[in-house]
């Protein structure tokens, strides 16, 4: 069967799974001034030992949240103001400043995320899912969008699998959510779906402290 589009947008919050009206709980998270990777608007974050945020990468063990953008004061640029929608590496940075990821940490979120890879059936939802290898902190050029995507040949009762698929989307082509297009010609059924998914491993939700 002919596959979707491949073009992944990260993670897109849809609604809360308690069917409440959702708070979009966003909360500060620091990162050191110096971090040396991308962390694009949708990408996974874990939070370290020291307390500070990191790109999550493929076969991580918890994550913290999805990251809507950082805020900074960026010598380089007096003028793009506080909030930016990605981490690009600034260079430049007081190594006193504090760079301030904005996280979505709520653990009953849903969000809407493109899977790459062979279709899934409605047989994987309540099952988990990774990341696909490489996505995280790549962003779309000029728009520190995320293209980060699920990997559809990564799915498993694996507990520490960061997603729990919730449902696969049969969204009407052309529907548009929060400034995403979904692409014309979407098959619920083909390759590279649309998934609905929840995080498996948020911090707030796994017993075992940071240690």
């Amino acid at each position: 069967m002919a596959a979707n589009t491949l073009a992944p947008f990260g993670f897109r919050e849809m609604r809360l799974w308690t069917g409440s009206a959702p708070n979009y709980a966003i909360n500060g998270r620091p990162i050191v001034y110096n971090y040396g990777a991308n962390i694009s608007y949708g990408d996974p974050v874990y939070l370290t030992t020291a307390g500070v945020v990191n790109l999550y990468a493929v076969g991580g063990t918890t994550i913290d949240g999805i990251a809507y953008g950082v805020d900074y004061f960026d010598p380089n640029n007096i003028l793009s103001g506080r909030f930016h929608p990605a981490w690009l590496q600034p260079s430049g940075l007081n190594s006193a400043t504090v760079p301030v990821v904005k996280v979505q940490t709520d653990p009953n979120m849903v969000f809407m995320a493109q899977a790459r890879g062979t279709a899934l059936t409605e047989s994987a939802v309540g099952q988990n899912i990774d990341i696909y290898t490489g996505t995280s902190g790549a962003p779309t050029s000029g728009s520190g969008i995320s293209t980060c995507a699920l990997d559809a040949g990564n799915v498993h009762a694996t507990n520490t699998l960061p997603f729990r698929i919730v449902g696969i989307l049969g969204i009407t082509p052309g529907f548009d959510t929060q400034g995403l297009n979904v692409p014309n010609g979407y098959v619920p059924t083909n390759d590279n779906q649309l998934l609905a998914v929840t995080m498996n491993t948020q911090d707030m939700t796994t017993r075992t402290g940071q240690a």
